[in-house]
Order: C-alpha cells, then structure tokens, then sequence
C-alpha cells in the first residue's frame, strides 16, 4: 500500500509545503468527508510540516476506475423543486442542492495543482494522495477556521454571482437572506464556544476567479480544542442547509450521489497555529477521467434555472484548471 502524500498552498503564499509523516510529529493534516459518521473516514495523520516543491508530474496515478455519473438538467432540476416544497411548507429554510459531473480524458493531478496555485492566489489549494480515498485536488475560498494564541477568526460565506452579473445588477434580498442564514448560525456556533470579544466585519464581496461570493469575517477569543470548534461548525448552512439535521436527511435522499469529501473540511494543525477549509471547488481523479462537485444554496426566493447556471458557473471555473496529462 502506497504511503499517503499531501501538497498545500496557504491563501497568498507562494510557498508549498508537505507533511513528513512522523509518530513524534507537532502537526496533523486532517481530510474531513461531509457527513462525519458516514461511509467514508476522517483522514488525519501526523508529522512534521516542511517546505516542498510541486510535485513532479506523472508520479500521482489512481486504481479506481472511471464512472460517468453526472446529474441532469432534469434530475438537478427535480431536487431544487422538492427543496423549495419543503421550504414552503416550512419544514426548511434552506437547503444545498448540489451536483456531479464527470469528465472523461487523462489528466494530470500534478499539473492542475500547479496551475490552481498560479490562478487562485487567495485559496487553499491541495492535492492529495491516500491509498484509502484516492486523488483530490481543489482550491477552495472558504475558511472554516484558523486559531492563533486564542484567537480565532472564521467567515460566513454565503451568495454567489458571476462577476458580469453583479456589475449590472445588485445582489437580491434572496442572497442576503441567504448569506444571513449563515451568518447568524455561525455566531451562535462561537457564542456556545464561550467566545469573548467577538467582532463581526461588515459583509464584503469576495472575488474567487470569474466569480463572486458574499462573505463576512468572525473574529474573536476562545480556549478549547479547535477540532471540537471545527466540527460544531460543519457542516455550515453554506453547505447543509437548516434546520441542519433535516437538510442533511434531504441531501443524501435528493442529490442522487455521495458527496464523499466535498463539502467536508481539510488542512492543519500545528504548534504555531491552525487552519482548516470547506472543500469547495475540488476535483476526484479516476482512472480516464476526473469528477467535479458544484452546489448552491436553496432559499425561499430560489429560481430553479438560476440555480442550475450557478453551478455551471462554478463547475466551469474548476474545469477551467484541470489540466490534460
């Protein structure tokens, strides 16, 4: 069995770094899946955090075969119709509906990896190799949460437009309804944590490519394991939905495939410090072809076609990167 390997860019660094497995390591790099207790395990393992070169192409391959497994027009459109029935009804208020598409070709893992750290300087980008849960790579905008010397920062994240879109028309009352739903579950989130002197940023427009989000940054005090933080906060109404129980009864009745990992969270502790990030905006390699993951969020309000169109949007973006082998 192949050792696992791991490569990472923090947001706005140049520079690479691995983890050097080690019993006697300070740091742990942890893969985390969306559903917690579901089919697929938390990956962590220890060691030391060093400095690394891109990882030379062609030395990252994968057993598990391909499979075309795309959602339809149709099959994503029946899911946002049952998420608005339920919405309606009141038993949500909101929902992620979100979707697969496979694309078939050889591809390079080590080349997209490189490409997503030249094109997305203000995510985490990371590729990953583990013999139990194959090959990912993503680049992902969302912090779940860093923590320095207690303090800790997190951010709401929450709306998405393109960015011709948002020049030419503001963002609606259905997107801001939305990213406040996310917002106010994160602020109780880090009150029931025993946050002191929490200071809530005023909502900003995040770029992220040809995209555009709505986010608004946490910051605050706080003792305690930062793991334990990290999983009361995920999965975050950004990407299950609320009341969080029912909607993730919804999602693994409505989406039509496993999320696996994406959605989950991913990145490192260590002495100096810790992060961890929603794994937005990745990518599963199979043998002849890759998978993309893309959703968005279902709200009163929601329009069935806009919501198809924004995970286009998204998908597009991270195809945009995959690069052929």
């Amino acid at each position: 069995m192949n050792n696992p390997r791991v490569w990472w860019r923090p947001p706005g660094s140049k520079d690479i770094y691995t983890m050097e497995a080690s019993d006697s390591g300070t740091s742990c790099f942890r893969f985390v899946p969306f559903r917690l207790n579901g089919d697929f395990p938390s990956i962590e393992w220890k060691g030391h955090v060093v400095k690394a070169e891109f990882p030379e192409n062609g030395t990252i391959s994968t057993d598990e075969l391909y499979c075309e497994t795309s959602t339809s027009r149709d099959e994503h459109r029946e899911a946002v119709m049952n998420a608005l029935g339920l919405i309606e009804s009141g038993e949500l208020e909101k929902v992620v509906v979100s979707r697969i598409k496979s694309v078939e070709g050889h591809y390079s893992p080590e080349d997209t990896f490189k490409t997503k750290c030249q094109t997305h300087n203000d995510a985490f980008v990371y590729l990953l190799d583990h013999p139990r849960i194959g090959v990912w790579c993503g680049a992902t905008p969302e912090l779940l949460v860093a923590a320095s010397d207690n303090r800790v920062e997190t951010v709401s994240l929450a709306g998405t437009r393109t960015k011709d879109s948002i020049t030419s028309m503001p963002w609606t009352s259905k997107e801001h309804d939305e990213h406040e739903l996310v917002t106010d579950y994160i602020k109780n989130i880090l009150e029931n944590h025993g946050a002191t002197d929490l200071r809530i940023e005023p909502r900003e427009d995040l770029a992220y490519g040809d995209l555009v989000h709505l986010e608004t940054r946490f910051r605050c005090s706080m003792t305690g394991n930062i793991v334990e933080l990290a999983n009361d906060l995920h999965p975050t109404p950004a990407v299950g939905g609320r009341p969080l129980n029912k909607a993730c009864e919804f999602i693994m009745h409505n989406e039509g495939f496993n999320r696996e990992y994406f959605t989950g969270y991913l990145g490192v502790e260590s002495a100096s410090g810790s992060a961890y990030y929603v794994n937005l905006r990745c990518a599963k390699w199979q043998k002849g072809g890759v998978q993309l993951f893309a959703g968005g969020g279902i709200v009163e309000g929601s329009d069935i076609d806009s919501e198809w169109e924004e995970t286009e949007a998204k998908l597009r973006a991270i195809q945009s990167t995959i690069v052929n082998g």
